[in-house]
């Protein structure tokens, strides 16, 4: 006698590697406490690795999607985890500097002032973010590939140049994407990836003086109406930023 085939039972590694993952990411931006969440992470990524390896085609579990959200959390949790505490160090940094300067050079503090000034806050397509720390420059946003749950995506690509005296920190320049006045979501690829789209592009960290292409995903809302796209310093309160309003192509 033919049985119907039974579903297979959903990981329960996927889900126990999600909530760590998910712990991780909320502890991560809370000073001292977030040392902890580092290893909450990496226990988050290994138990991702082994909900992934469970999941595969041949395997007895279902569940790759959460598994493969789960192994993404962790990482940007364990990255939130050293981008906040180089946060954290260079405001204070900035704080000791900036009262030696007052103390020491009011005439610079004054220069530095006008030529701050020099520079429009909001610039199209191209211009300075973070201060003068980052130039970016971007290049292109168009259709592509659905993503793990076959929604539309767009890939967003821009030209990123560290201007800093130091390596660059992921965590230094926020990118944000629009569309009908509603911030869109990151996608998240499976095994059908856009042309040219590299993860790791915007983890990458830059030397001093080099450009790199980063590139971005995005889940659409629809896909008639234009995206927006914003790109600033995280901790810049100034309003400096690039942005533009892409057609959908």
């Amino acid at each position: 006698m033919d049985h119907a085939a039974q579903p297979k039972p959903f990981s329960a590694l996927a889900i126990t590697a999600l909530v760590f993952a998910i712990i991780a990411a909320l502890l991560s931006w809370v000073p001292i406490v977030n040392n902890i969440a580092f290893f909450i992470a990496i226990i988050g990524l290994v138990f991702a690795g082994f909900a992934m390896h469970a999941t595969r085609k041949s395997g007895q579990r279902r569940g790759k999607a959460l598994a493969v959200a789960a192994l993404v959390v962790s990482l940007v949790a364990g990255g939130l985890v050293l981008g906040t505490q180089s946060i954290y160090g260079k405001a204070v940094d900035d704080a000791f500097g900036s009262s030696e300067t007052t103390a020491t050079s009011k005439p610079k503090k004054s220069k530095a002032k006008t030529e701050k000034k020099t520079t429009p806050a909001v610039q199209d397509m191209e211009g300075n973010v973070d201060g003068s720390d980052y130039h970016v420059k971007l290049d292109s946003l168009i259709k592509t590939v659905n993503d793990y749950e076959g929604k539309p995506t767009v890939m967003l690509a821009y030209e990123l140049t560290n201007n800093k005296t130091e390596n660059s920190n992921m965590f230094d320049v926020n990118v944000t994407a629009f569309q009908n006045g509603h911030q869109l979501d990151t996608a998240i690829y499976s095994d059908q990836t856009p042309e040219g789209y590299d993860e790791n592009s915007s983890t990458n960290a830059l030397q001093p003086g080099a450009t790199g292409t980063v590139t971005l995903g995005y889940v659409l809302e629809d896909e008639t109406n234009p995206v927006t796209v914003e790109v600033s310093g995280t901790l810049d309160m100034s309003g400096q930023k690039v942005t533009h309003e892409f057609a959908l192509q």
